[in-house]
């Protein structure tokens, strides 16, 4: 398992307790959406339609069906939110927590994908952690860039021929779509 897996899956498991929490505030609201729509139903039917009406049965079942939809959509919202906020958490959770750990991925992300003379751009939270001193340990020509990106976390490398886009916004969005069967079993049990 490589240091971003090994991150990730402990700021999966601190956020399990937040995601259970949040899908069960969910759950709730989707059940009083449900209710709400129910009695809704039930009140148009008895007073617009006659007892026993196959319209009131009908009407009854399409705004419990509605809601019904509305429910999950709001429990799927709030599963997704939660993901997007565990994967966007895990940069500020690294430099704050564990620094060696960070400068470490981001000079293994440079090491794997820089050639001489690139030059590496980095974003305004990371200026005093990755500096020239440590790009010139990595055992290539580098150079840091005077002025930052506009991402949060991670490097971009502009090379000669080409750039390289190291952002953690991009490397999550990878392991996020490798991942995302597995993150939500064990954020949501599904």
């Amino acid at each position: 398992m490589n240091n971003k897996e090994v991150i990730i899956e402990k700021i999966i498991k601190d956020a399990l307790d937040v995601s259970n929490e949040n899908v069960s505030k969910a759950q709730k609201e989707a059940d009083a959406i449900l209710e709400a729509a129910k009695n809704t139903a039930k009140e148009y039917a008895d007073e617009n339609l006659p007892k026993g009406d196959v319209q009131s049965d009908e009407i009854k079942k399409r705004r419990a069906m509605v809601a019904n939809l509305d429910c999950k959509k709001l429990i799927l919202s709030k599963k997704t939110e939660l993901v997007d906020g565990v994967f966007n958490s895990v940069a500020d959770y690294m430099r704050k927590n564990d620094k060696k750990a960070y400068l470490n991925l981001i000079k293994n992300m440079i090491k794997s994908s820089a050639e001489d003379n690139d030059v590496v751009i980095i974003c305004q939270k990371d200026k005093d952690i990755i500096t020239q001193k440590e790009l010139d340990s990595i055992g290539k020509k580098l150079k840091l860039s005077k002025d930052f990106g506009d991402f949060d976390g991670g490097v971009m490398l502009c090379g000669e021929k080409f750039d390289k886009n190291l952002t953690f916004a991009l490397e999550f969005e990878q392991i996020r779509d490798e991942q995302e069967e597995k993150l939500a079993k064990i954020l949501f049990g599904e």
